[in-house]
């Protein structure tokens, strides 16, 4: 299996970063919030802006996990009691 670096950095009073290459030579980025949010980011080889960032709230990030890892979860919120 192939190594990952994963490049990480603190960003104070928001959340964290981090960064990693593909075999394709494009950068995943990746921002995760303390308010829940999370961004994804695609940046080309050689560019400095994302070709791509998607938005995405803290349950859409745990099905997006999901399905990246191949298991098949049924996520339900209980109501409050």
């Amino acid at each position: 299996m192939r190594k990952f670096r994963v490049r990480y950095e603190p960003l104070p009073g928001v959340g964290e970063r981090f960064e990693f290459p593909t075999a394709s030579g494009m950068t995943v980025i990746v921002v995760t919030q303390r308010s829940g949010r999370r961004d994804i980011a695609l940046r080309a080889p050689g560019e400095d802006d994302p070709l791509l960032s998607v938005p995405l709230t803290r349950n859409e990030s745990l099905v997006l996990a999901t399905l990246l890892m191949g298991t098949h979860i049924e996520i339900s919120v209980a109501p409050k009691a």
